[in-house]
């Protein structure tokens, strides 16, 4: 009788016990979920308030771009490294540039006001870079993934 009562609260207690493992277990899954779908509609709606366009000219080997930023994101310094230019001519074919291997690569100081430093709304990014035949086309893309082509 004695042994029946011990054997039946061991497996209360192995069931309250395995109910909080699992129960547990689901509140970490939901709660990791919402954090994954918070994150990832902010990074929807930067991609959405992010608008830019690009001119480019060459002139004796070298390409400069003014990327100019006619949305309403800010991009900080960091951002700059996660910066894409990729271009395409018959020779090289496509070739990519970053903050790192380019030879100018920085926001214009004349409306640069507000936030210094930062690629803020109606400024312009100029970039040059270094190059031996002018490319067909020229690609720039944001961290962000948002992309201007000229």
């Amino acid at each position: 009788m004695a042994s029946s009562l011990i054997a039946g609260a061991v497996s209360l207690l192995l069931i309250i016990i395995a109910g909080y493992v699992i129960a547990t277990g689901i509140l970490m899954v939901a709660e990791t979920t919402v954090y994954t779908q918070m994150d990832v509609s902010y990074n929807q709606e930067l991609i959405k308030q992010t608008d830019i366009s690009m001119e480019s000219s060459w002139n004796s080997n070298i390409l400069s771009l003014n990327v100019f930023n006619n949305g309403s994101t800010s991009f900080t310094s960091k951002d700059f490294l996660n910066m894409d230019l990729f271009t395409y001519d018959s020779v090289n074919k496509t070739k990519r540039y970053t903050k790192n291997n380019c030879v100018r690569f920085e926001v214009t100081t004349a409306s640069d006001i507000i936030n210094k430093g930062m690629w803020d709304p109606s400024e312009v990014l100029i970039v040059n870079i270094s190059l031996t035949q002018q490319p067909t086309w020229a690609k720039f893309v944001t961290p962000n993934g948002v992309t201007a082509t000229s």
